[in-house]
């Protein structure tokens, strides 16, 4: 039995979800490793999307151990990918009680499952509880999400200053605080996070550049007009946008050419 759980744990790990289960089906009930053989089961289950299966053993094993807090997180993952939002709100409530407050791994993971079921406040509740002694980049990037739902500007750029202070050089991580900046309508603060992540290319942040522009441009609500074609730079046209935007200049000349900007009809 050992070489065949060591057999199933290989297919298991390899996402051969199927073949894993038909090895956990031999498995007797008498068996010593028969709990955790359901254990591997329902997860096998969940990979193969069969959640309304999974959930039958998920409640054998609560009913049997019903302090096992990772049990509830599969179950509320469970019920909410069956679309039943109403239990999967009622299960997150048994999470909440069970959890560590001492143990960020579990508030980070019962954060997550509160912004999957659509409980933001009390995910912000929680992310708050973390960051107050630590910053935490898991909670930063759930408090990021909790900030986007509720539209908060100034919750969005918070979260994007404290992941650039926190995450150095991780590109894909820092390309978070550009789009906080950015849909928070903090451009230049935008403009300086792609000069801050050292790893970006020269296409890559040329870009991210454009990007910021044609977003203030739809922010806004305004055209750059020029008397006579010329080529600017991405970098050039940006900072028209921040005179306009900062400083209220709506005209002027550029490279010898005048300029106005304008708002669309």
């Amino acid at each position: 039995m050992n070489f065949r759980f060591n057999e199933c744990k290989k297919e298991f790990d390899g996402g051969n979800f199927g073949k894993a289960l038909d090895i956990l089906n031999e498995i007797e009930s008498d068996d010593e490793d028969y709990k955790f053989a359901l254990m591997l089961k329902y997860n096998c289950l969940m990979g193969l999307g069969c959640y309304d299966d999974a959930l039958v053993i998920i409640n054998l094993l609560i009913g049997e151990d019903p302090y096992f807090l990772l049990l509830w997180f599969d179950k509320v993952k469970c019920l909410y990918y069956i679309e039943d939002l109403a239990n999967a709100k009622v299960a997150l409530k048994h999470v909440e009680r069970l959890i560590d407050l001492e143990d960020v791994n579990d508030i980070i993971c019962f954060v997550k499952l509160c912004n999957l079921v659509g409980e933001h406040e009390t995910a912000l509740k929680y992310c708050d509880i973390v960051l107050d002694i630590d910053d935490n980049v898991d909670i930063l990037l759930e408090k990021s999400i909790v900030s986007n739902i509720f539209n908060d500007k100034e919750m969005m750029s918070e979260c994007g200053d404290k992941l650039l202070e926190v995450c150095e050089d991780n590109i894909s991580i820092l390309l978070i605080p550009f789009a906080l900046k950015l849909f928070s309508g903090m451009y230049m603060d935008c403009f300086n996070v792609i000069l801050k992540i050292d790893s970006l290319d020269f296409k890559m942040g040329e870009i991210l550049k454009k990007i910021l522009y044609n977003q203030m441009l739809c922010d806004l609500n305004i055209q750059i007009w020029v008397e006579k074609r010329i080529e600017l730079t991405i970098d050039e046209s940006i900072f028209l946008l921040f005179d306009y935007k900062y400083d209220g200049i709506e005209c002027g000349e550029v490279k010898n050419v005048n300029y106005i900007i304008l708002t669309k009809n």
